[in-house]
Parts: C-alpha cells; sequence; structure tokens
C-alpha cells in the first residue's frame, strides 16, 4: 500500500512542477513578426538572459508603417506572474508613465498570437489595435533590431520615412 501512495504522489507532483515549468518558460513576450493591417507591422526579438532568468530577457520591438521605422527596447511594466499568469504589459523604453506619447504592448497567455498595442490604462493596454502574429518563424534580425539585442543601455532608433513632414 504504501508503494501506491507513494507512486500516487509522485504523479501529482510531476503534473504541479510541469504546469510551473510551462507557465515560467511563456513569461516574456514572445518573438515573431505580428500585422496591425495595411502597412502596420511589429516585429518582437528576444535575447534570452544567460542565467535563465525569463524576467531578464533583453526585449526589442521595431514598428514599421508608411511613416517610417522605430526600433527600441521593452521595459517589462506588469510580469504575468502578478496577474495570475493571463497576461503581460511592456512599454516601449523611454515613455514615461507621464508621458503623453507613452504606448504599451500586452499579450494574453491564452491567445499568444495577438498582442495589443496602445495606452496602458491602469493595468491593461487599452484604445490600441490588435496585431496578429503571421508566422511562427523567427525573421532575419535586421542591424538595427540586432544592435537593440545587444545594447547595455536604453535603445531607441526612429527612422521617419519623409511622409507628413512640413
Amino acid at each position: 500500500m504504501k508503494k501506491n501512495t507513494f507512486s500516487i504522489f509522485a504523479i501529482a507532483l510531476t503534473s504541479i512542477s510541469s504546469s510551473f515549468i510551462a507557465v515560467s518558460a511563456a513569461q516574456t513576450l514572445e518573438e515573431g513578426l505580428y500585422w496591425g493591417g495595411g502597412s502596420r507591422y511589429i516585429q518582437i526579438a528576444k535575447k534570452v538572459s544567460p542565467t535563465g532568468d525569463a524576467d531578464r530577457d533583453h526585449v526589442c520591438y521595431q514598428g514599421s508603417s508608411s511613416r517610417g521605422m522605430m526600433t527600441v527596447s521593452l521595459n517589462l511594466v506588469i510580469p504575468r506572474i502578478e496577474t495570475g499568469t493571463d497576461y503581460e504589459v511592456y512599454s516601449l523604453q523611454g515613455n514615461e508613465k507621464n508621458d503623453q506619447d507613452g504606448v504599451s504592448i500586452q499579450q494574453n497567455a491564452a491567445n499568444p498570437d495577438k498582442i495589443r498595442f496602445g495606452k496602458l490604462v491602469g493595468r491593461f493596454v487599452s484604445d490600441g489595435s490588435i496585431y496578429e502574429r503571421q508566422q511562427k518563424l523567427i525573421l532575419e534580425r535586421s542591424p538595427d533590431l540586432t544592435e537593440c539585442l545587444n545594447s547595455d543601455q536604453p535603445y531607441r532608433k526612429q527612422i521617419s520615412s519623409g511622409r507628413d513632414q512640413r
């Protein structure tokens, strides 16, 4: 009888630890190319922390539209562990809470193929656009995106297309 009790305990413990590993592995925003309609694209890239701590991964954003392109490092504002592993929120580095142009990215654990890009209101991103992942493959990184990932400092580079300038 003691053997059976031990076996059941071991199976339950394995099941619990497997669930914990799956949640931990999903801690950071997922890499990929996301389309927001028209010519609006976002590419998310990350450099995994050498310590294996997902909260210390270096994550960069590259957004492009008809207005130009911006590459910027991201700050984790609300980790999934604080939300019950439901979602997490990143902000574009350099956009402080008081910055009127501040934008954030929210990705839900239940639907990782979509991200919301907009203003952080309370603990959620709202008044923004939904971007859908276009492919599960990791794309080739542009020189700016590679430079962002390798930077030890906050990174921000904006290139205007020349449109809408007066």
